[in-house]
């Protein structure tokens, strides 16, 4: 396939589950179309949950737990394998924030995406892990375009304003503004599997029983780069989609 054909979509998180809680129905949406999908995870989640239910895990064989998942789930989707960055969990704020912008911007070239998906300033969650990995991706994003043959196009994950109020979240103005509003309905049943694959961690089981409500039949994102005007309307696509 030719670069002006291809289409990619490289996908910037900070743990293995923060790719399906966060975006995977469009991921996978994308796949199903052909798009080349691409996933970056900069840690193992070693420091997280032990197991649900009656697995037990020691902590010492918990990220190759994690990186388990995470493989498995990214085969059910129909994406590549993980592009694993190797950092310690819960340890992204105080690694050496030029290194992992580097690493990740060598990913960015690795794979020529033309969009890229990353959390905003926040993090959703304000984990300290997600708000660095939104600013290596964002740094490294930045260096990547001026370099790219495609225009690339930078989103942040975003959530309607009444969302985040219901669950009392406190966002960046940026994360509650809708660029790109995708309808996940036909592929939710995939994010619900994805998120109960993630069985080591008690968060994904919430957030599958969560995510049931028809509510959370849409994903949501913020085009960060290049800048939209504030009055255009929200696109249902990354590609030339506008919503009625």
């Amino acid at each position: 396939m030719n670069q002006s054909t291809r289409r990619c979509i490289l996908a910037v998180f900070a743990h293995p589950d923060d790719e399906t809680s966060a975006a995977v129905g469009t991921l996978t949406k994308y796949a199903r179309e052909g798009v080349d999908i691409h996933v970056v995870t900069a840690t193992r989640g070693e420091l997280g949950e032990l197991g649900t239910g009656d697995l037990q895990i020691a902590r010492r064989d918990l990220p190759a737990v994690r990186e388990a998942e995470l493989r498995a789930v990214l085969a059910l989707y129909g994406v590549n394998q993980p592009i694993l960055l190797d950092y310690r969990d819960q340890g992204l704020i105080t690694a050496d924030f030029a290194t992992l912008t580097q690493d990740v911007l060598r990913a960015m070239v690795a794979v020529r995406p033309d969009v890229v998906i990353t959390f905003g300033p926040s993090g959703i969650s304000n984990h300290d892990d997600h708000k660095t990995i939104h600013r290596a991706a964002t740094e490294a994003f930045h260096r990547y375009r001026h370099t790219a043959v495609v225009a690339p196009r930078l989103y942040y994950v975003a959530i309607p304003q009444e969302v985040a109020a219901q669950f009392a979240l406190h966002l960046h103005p940026s994360e509650m503004t809708l660029s790109v509003c995708i309808d996940i309905a036909e592929v939710k049943p995939m994010k619900l599997q994805g998120l109960r694959m993630y069985r080591s961690q008690t968060d994904a089981q919430e957030l599958a029983m969560l995510f049931e409500a028809d509510q959370f039949n849409h994903e949501w994102f913020y085009q960060a780069y290049p800048m939209l005007s504030p009055t255009e309307l929200p696109a249902h696509g990354f590609w030339h989609e506008v919503a009625p």
